[in-house]
């Protein structure tokens, strides 16, 4: 994997062509980074969901991006009205700036469209970098298809607008 600079790095909306490396970032990124949190047994239940075909489908309904390094997939995210999914970035990309990137893409798109708040229900692995980043828990963990998860939501607009 590719960990040149977050300068280089170019995000941009999704294509169907991308399907199978994105799919590949999911598994890989499951097995590697929230490993320590969840079962394998349910992370693997989400990977074999996570199908190219099923990125595909999932691309009709939400706003999906992709960030690249040396023309590869390292991390992806997407977007439904209020509410962010699907947050990926490739463990050998993590903590260099290419997840607050595709953030600040999401966010923006969501201010443009009118949104005023947005909410993720993050992993046990991931709730971290949303807070460092302005989310604030909704109070204690809920259900998910993994195992817990953490609710979180960030204003988007302030005050001062």
């Amino acid at each position: 994997m590719d960990t040149r600079d977050v300068a280089e790095l170019v995000i941009r909306p999704f294509e169907t062509a991308d399907a199978p490396a994105v799919s590949a970032l999911i598994a890989t990124t499951m097995r590697r980074s929230n490993a320590a949190d969840y079962p394998a047994e349910r992370l693997e239940a989400l990977i074999a969901y996570f199908t190219p075909e099923q990125l595909r489908q999932l691309a009709t309904e939400r706003q999906c991006l992709v960030a690249l390094s040396a023309g590869q997939v390292v991390a992806t995210a997407a977007r439904e009205d209020g509410e962010l999914l699907t947050f990926f970035v490739h463990p050998d990309c993590q903590g260099r700036g290419v997840g607050t990137r595709l953030l600040m893409e999401l966010e923006g798109a969501a201010r443009r469209g009118g949104v005023t708040t947005l909410r993720v229900e993050a992993s046990l692995t991931g709730a971290a970098f949303y807070e460092r980043r302005g989310y604030r828990r909704l109070g204690g963990l809920v259900p998910g298809t993994a195992g817990p998860h953490v609710p979180l939501v960030k204003a988007l607009c302030d005050d001062a607008g």
